[in-house]
C-alpha cells in the first residue's frame, strides 16, 4: 500500500515537471513562447551622431537570460528575423529605400545546428548568458535628412519561417543625430552668406586685423561686441561684470585704450588657417599670428568666436570671444 502511494506521488511530480516549461519540439515550432520567457533583445550604436558618408551600424543582440538552452532560427535573409522601425524627431516612420517584401515560402526543414558561426545561421543554440548579435547598416536602407534626430526600435522573430506571429520587441530604443559633413556644412553656410550679400567670417577677421596693422582703430573696433569680448581679458572682466550700467561704458573706453597700446606686441603678420561653423549663425576662425615685442618675435594661435547678427544687419559678423595660444 505504501509503495502504491509512493508511485502515485512520483507520478504527479513527474507530470508537473513535464509541464514546468512550454512545449517545444525538435524543430522549434513551439519554441517561440519559451524564447520570450527568458530572452532579451537590445540595440546599440557606436556613437550618438553621424555625418553623411559615414556608416551607421546598428547592433541587434539576443541574450539568453534564463537557465535553459534557447534555440532560435534566424532566416537567411536577416530582414525577416531582425526587423526595425525608424522614426524621426516628429515621430514619423521612415520608409526604407527598398521596402522588403516578406513572402511565405515553403522551405525545406533544416536540422543542421550551427552555433554562433557566420552571418547566415540555420539554427543557433544559446546557453545561459550567451548572446547572438547581428549588425545592420542603417545607411544602406534609409535616407536620412541632415540636422535631425532619429530613433530606432527593433523586433526579433525567433522562427520567422514557421511562425510569423511570435516576436520580441527590443527592451530599448536608440537614437542618433544625423548631420551633413563639415565640408558640406561650411559650403552651405558660405553660400547663404554670399546670397545674403554679407561678409564671411574670414573676411571679417581679415578686415579686423588689417585695421589693427594700419592702426585704424575705429574700423578695428566696429567688429567687436565689447559686452562679451571684454570678458576674455581677466584684467577687465571682473570689473565689468560687477559694474553698473553707467560704469560699464567707462570701463569699455578704458579697455579700448588698452588695446591700442598693443600689450602683446605689434602685429606683423597673420593668416586665417581654418573656419568652423558650430551652427548657421556661429563661427570659429583659427588664425596664425606673429607679433614683435621690441626685437623679439612671438607666434600665436588665435581662435575668434563670431556670431551673425539678425534683422537689418544680416550677414554682419561680430567678434564675441578670443582664445589665445602661444606657438612654440
Amino acid at each position: 500500500m505504501r509503495s502504491l502511494r509512493t508511485c502515485i506521488i512520483l507520478g504527479i511530480l513527474l507530470v508537473d515537471s513535464l509541464f514546468a516549461f512550454p512545449d517545444r519540439d525538435a524543430r522549434g515550432e513551439r519554441i517561440d513562447n519559451f524564447v520570450s520567457l527568458q530572452s532579451k533583445i537590445s540595440l546599440s550604436l557606436t556613437k550618438r551622431s553621424y555625418q553623411s558618408g559615414e556608416r551607421v551600424p546598428l547592433t541587434f543582440t539576443v541574450t539568453n537570460t534564463g537557465k535553459e538552452v534557447v534555440r532560435i532560427f534566424p532566416s537567411f535573409d536577416y530582414r525577416y528575423s531582425f526587423q526595425i522601425i525608424v522614426k524621426d524627431e516628429n515621430d514619423r516612420i521612415l520608409t526604407p529605400i527598398e521596402d522588403p517584401e516578406f513572402p511565405d515560402p515553403i522551405l525545406k526543414r533544416r536540422t543542421t545546428i550551427v552555433n554562433l558561426v557566420g552571418d547566415e545561421n540555420k539554427e543557433v543554440s544559446l546557453h545561459r548568458n550567451e548572446s547572438f548579435s547581428k549588425t545592420i547598416y542603417l545607411d544602406e536602407h534609409y535616407s536620412f535628412l541632415p540636422d535631425q534626430k532619429f530613433y530606432v526600435t527593433g523586433y526579433f522573430y525567433p522562427n520567422y519561417t514557421e511562425d510569423k506571429s511570435a516576436f520580441l520587441r527590443s527592451g530599448n530604443t536608440v537614437g542618433f543625430l544625423f548631420q551633413n559633413s563639415k565640408a558640406e556644412r561650411k559650403e552651405t553656410v558660405t553660400r547663404q552668406i554670399t546670397e545674403n550679400g554679407g561678409l564671411s567670417p574670414e573676411e571679417t577677421i581679415f578686415l579686423f586685423l588689417g585695421a589693427e596693422m594700419k592702426k585704424h582703430w575705429e574700423y578695428h573696433f566696429k567688429w567687436i561686441d565689447f559686452s562679451e569680448y571684454i570678458l576674455a581679458y581677466d584684467r577687465y572682466s571682473s570689473a565689468y561684470t560687477e559694474a553698473g550700467l553707467g560704469e560699464r561704458e567707462t570701463i569699455i573706453e578704458d579697455f579700448k585704450e588698452y588695446l591700442t597700446e598693443t600689450p602683446s606686441g605689434v602685429l606683423k603678420y597673420f593668416k586665417v588657417m581654418n573656419v568652423d561653423y558650430p551652427s548657421k549663425r556661429d563661427a570659429r576662425v583659427q588664425v596664425y599670428v606673429e607679433r614683435m615685442m621690441g626685437r623679439f618675435k612671438t607666434r600665436y594661435e588665435y581662435i575668434y568666436t563670431l556670431r551673425q547678427e539678425e534683422g537689418s544687419r544680416v550677414g554682419f559678423w561680430q567678434i564675441k570671444n578670443l582664445l589665445v595660444k602661444v606657438k612654440k
